[in-house]
C-alpha cells in the first residue's frame, strides 16, 4: 500500500492509533503536525484543508493517490495490516467490538478526569467523582477479561490493543497512580506489554505510569486561556450645544373614568415590600459556599468553610424529616 499524510497537532493521542499501526504494517507515513506543513488552529480553516477535510478535524491522513480519510479509527483500520484487523469474520468483529468500546465508553470518563488535570478544561467536583468510578468499572471489567488472556483479541496484537492502550494512555501517565490501578494488575500488565513493544515504543517513546495522582491546577488553567481582546472604544463625537429649550409642562394624568373598578382597586393597594427588608446584612456567602461545596472536597473542605462562616444571627438550620425516615 502507497504512504501518505498524517494532519495532526502535537502529542494528539488519536494520530498515535494509526502511526502504531502504520508501524507494524509497514506503511510509510509523512506526519504534519508543525508550520510549514500543517498548523492546528490555521491550515485545517483553509479552503484547499476543508475542501479535503470539509469538518476540519484532525487526525485527517490524505494517501500519495489522493485518497482522504478522517477519523483515527479508520485511518488506522486503513493503514493496518489483515494481523491487526482480524484473520476471521469473528475476530474481525471482536476487533471492531473493541475499538467501540473505547470509543463509547472509556474516552467520556477518561477525558472527565484527566483534562482537568492537564489544564485544558476547568474542574468539576461531582463530574470527576463520577469519572473516577466509572474508570474503576471499566478497569474491572477489562481485568476480568485479562485475566487469561495475553491480549485482547486472539492471541496477537491487533486494533483492540492499539485502540484500547491509547485511549488509556494518559490515564496511566496522569492520575492511575499504584494504589488507584493495584485492583486491576492484569489491566497493567497487559498496558505495560503493548507499550513496550517496539512498534509502540516508535511512536510513544518510553511511557512512564504516575507515581502521583495529578490534581487540577487553577493557576495553570487560567495561563492556559485564549486572551481575550478588549476592543478600544471609541470617543464618541461631541454634538453641537442646542438652544435652551422652553420647558413643556407634564402631561396631564390620563382621566379616572378610564380606568375599570378592579383597576382602580389594585391602584388603591399599597405596594408590597420586602418583609426582610429590616433585618440586618448577613456575613455569610452563600454563593461562595456553593462554589466550594461544587469543586472542592466536601469533608475537608466545603463543611470546614462552613462552619467556619456561617452567620447564626442572620441564619437557621433546619432539620427536615421526609416521610422515608423515622424520629
Amino acid at each position: 500500500m502507497a504512504g501518505g499524510t498524517l494532519y495532526t497537532y502535537p502529542d494528539n493521542w488519536r494520530a498515535y492509533k494509526p502511526l502504531i499501526a502504520a508501524q507494524y504494517s509497514g506503511v510509510h507515513i509523512t506526519v504534519a503536525s508543525s508550520a510549514p506543513d500543517f498548523q492546528f488552529g490555521v491550515t485545517n480553516k483553509t479552503p484547499e484543508f476543508l475542501k479535503k477535510f470539509p469538518l476540519g478535524k484532525v487526525p485527517a491522513f490524505e494517501g500519495k493517490d489522493g485518497f482522504c480519510l478522517f477519523e483515527s479509527n479508520a485511518i488506522a483500520h486503513y493503514v493496518g495490516n489483515d494481523e491487526l484487523r482480524g484473520t476471521s469474520r469473528l475476530l474481525q468483529a471482536q476487533v471492531i467490538q473493541w475499538v467501540s468500546f473505547a470509543d463509547s465508553h472509556i474516552v467520556p470518563p477518561a477525558s472527565a478526569w484527566v483534562f482537568p488535570t492537564l489544564g485544558i478544561m476547568q474542574y468539576n467536583k461531582q463530574a470527576t467523582e463520577q469519572a473516577k468510578e466509572e474508570i474503576k468499572t471499566l478497569l474491572g471489567f477489562l481485568d476480568s477479561h485479562l485475566q487469561t488472556r495475553t491480549f485482547l483479541v486472539g492471541e496477537r496484537i491487533t486494533l483492540a490493543d492499539i485502540t484500547i492502550t491509547c485511549s488509556l494512555l494518559w490515564l496511566y501517565k496522569q492520575v492511575l497512580d499504584p494504589t488507584f490501578r493495584q485492583p486491576f494488575g492484569n489491566v497493567t500488565r497487559w498496558f505495560v506489554t503493548c507499550v513496550n513493544q517496539p512498534q509502540f515504543r516508535a511512536v510513544l517513546g518510553e511511557v512512564k505510569l504516575c507515581d502521583k495522582m495529578a490534581q487540577f491546577d487553577a493557576k495553570k488553567f487560567a495561563e492556559l486561556q485564549p486572551k481575550k481582546e478588549t476592543p478600544k472604544k471609541e470617543k464618541p463625537a461631541k454634538e453641537p450645544k442646542k438652544e435652551k429649550e422652553e420647558k413643556k409642562p407634564p402631561p396631564a394624568p390620563a382621566p379616572e373614568d378610564e380606568l375599570d373598578e378592579s383597576e382602580k382597586a389594585l391602584a388603591a393597594e399599597p405596594k408590597s415590600k420586602d418583609p426582610y427588608v429590616h433585618l440586618p446584612k448577613s456575613s455569610f456567602n452563600m454563593d461562595e459556599f456553593k462554589r466550594k461545596y461544587s469543586n472542592e472536597d466536601t469533608t475537608t473542605v466545603a463543611l470546614p468553610y462552613f462552619w467556619e462562616h456561617f452567620d447564626k444571627e442572620g441564619w437557621s438550620i433546619w432539620y427536615v424529616p421526609t416521610s422515608r425516615q423515622t424520629t
